[in-house]
């Protein structure tokens, strides 16, 4: 039943980290929305990047969860 729960968290989380590796500006406009308008557009890039690289660990993060549940 552990490994179940593990193995759903993981994908759940793959799954958010993917989106937000692949779509930062949307995942930035759902999940921090003021925060992205209030930006200027120089702190904007930067923004985005590192909110991608947020989304890259999470990914990883995850999968690595999920490996180690098995």
């Amino acid at each position: 039943m552990e490994n179940a729960v593990a193995l759903f968290v993981s994908a759940v989380g793959v799954a958010l980290g993917a989106f937000v590796a692949v779509e930062p500006a949307r995942a930035a406009q759902i999940w921090g929305s003021e925060r992205l308008k209030n930006l200027a557009p120089q702190h904007r890039a930067s923004f985005l990047l590192w909110f991608r690289a947020f989304g890259i660990v999470l990914c990883l993060g995850a999968a690595l969860v999920a490996l180690e549940s098995r």
